[in-house]
């Protein structure tokens, strides 16, 4: 077995890559191991379809080290490899995905080991395929949520909160417009066909994991080896509505469980969902934004061997 480290030196502090890359000399000796650290945005992408094939013999254990954006482009760079397996050593700031696996913010130090995901089995987990209406663009994958609407707007302002440099870009700098420009959005959703609202929403998500913005429930019953997509989209409603009775369950994942509340949430589990608007739109992909009026997702069941983190 080969190994390759994915680092994302922008991800953390320096002093936690460096830190990092010393533990890799000792836990990876006499290993065949490589570091790969990234250039820019999406650059790991091309370079590991390209490794993946020139190691076609070899299985190679790729472990991605970042936050979320780091996960999300080591997972498109890793689809319909067959020689591939995947391990995430969590080094992001909001770590969305790994929190599947009950890792919290304060327990992802202790799940930097490589030698406990040197040691971990790596088992199939389903991925999100994301289409749209061009039939030349390449497809994006998603192990985590895809987000429409309100959060996906949120995200929206905080990446260009981000790139003003301003401190906090995803807090109320982001989430103040969001709640006053995005809580009618003309965004149609189909499950399977069946569509699931007439004209409007509050937002919606299609799942595979759980958590977005770092603390976020937005999908807490999804289950990325059931082979199908969680969907849940909820209907517009008023400003008091939404900040009084829904905005702390929604954070907490208690919303699902409150059948008053469920009253204006729509849940599905599907294979495919389309999300259709009459002019372009910004979704969200683990983190990462995107732009326009047409989205297909469909569940790719097992496409990613991973091994799951653990603090243990």
């Amino acid at each position: 077995m080969k190994h390759l480290i994915v680092v994302n030196g922008a991800a953390g502090k320096a002093t936690e890559k460096e830190a990092l890359l010393a533990t890799a000399k000792e836990e990876f000796k006499g290993l065949d191991y490589e570091v790969y650290e990234t250039t820019g945005p999406k650059s790991v992408i091309p370079f590991l379809k390209e490794y993946l094939k020139k190691n076609a013999k070899d299985t190679v254990r790729v472990y991605a080290c970042g936050g979320d954006g780091t996960v999300n482009e080591v997972v498109n760079g890793l689809i319909g490899a067959k020689n591939a397996e995947m391990a995430i050593l969590p080094c992001g700031t909001g770590n969305d995905f790994v929190k599947v696996y009950g890792i919290e913010n304060e327990d992802a130090p202790k799940c930097r080991s490589f030698a406990k995901a040197i040691k971990g089995e790596a088992i199939p987990v389903d991925i999100s395929k994301i289409e749209t209406a061009d039939a030349n663009a390449e497809p994006l994958y998603s192990i985590n949520v895809v987000n429409i609407g309100f959060d996906a707007m949120v995200g929206a302002y905080g990446s260009i909160n981000a790139r003003k440099g301003k401190k906090n870009p995803y807090g109320a700098g982001a989430i103040v417009p969001a709640i006053f420009k995005g809580r009618f959005n003309k965004i149609v959703l189909k499950a399977d066909g069946e569509q699931l609202n007439k004209k409007r929403l509050l937002l919606g998500s299609v799942a595979q994991g759980k958590v977005i913005g770092g603390k976020y429930h937005a999908s807490p019953k999804s289950d990325n080896t059931d082979g199908l997509l969680d969907v849940a989209m909820m209907k517009p409603m008023s400003l008091a509505r939404l900040m009084i009775q829904y905005f702390g369950p929604y954070e907490k994942g208690t919303y699902m469980d409150s059948p008053k509340l469920m009253k204006r949430v729509i849940y599905r589990r599907c294979k495919q969902v389309e999300i259709i608007a009459k002019k372009d739109i910004d979704i969200c992909i683990d983190g990462e934004m995107a732009k326009g009026s047409y989205f297909k997702v469909t569940c790719m069941p097992g496409a990613v061997k991973l091994v799951p983190p653990t603090k243990e």
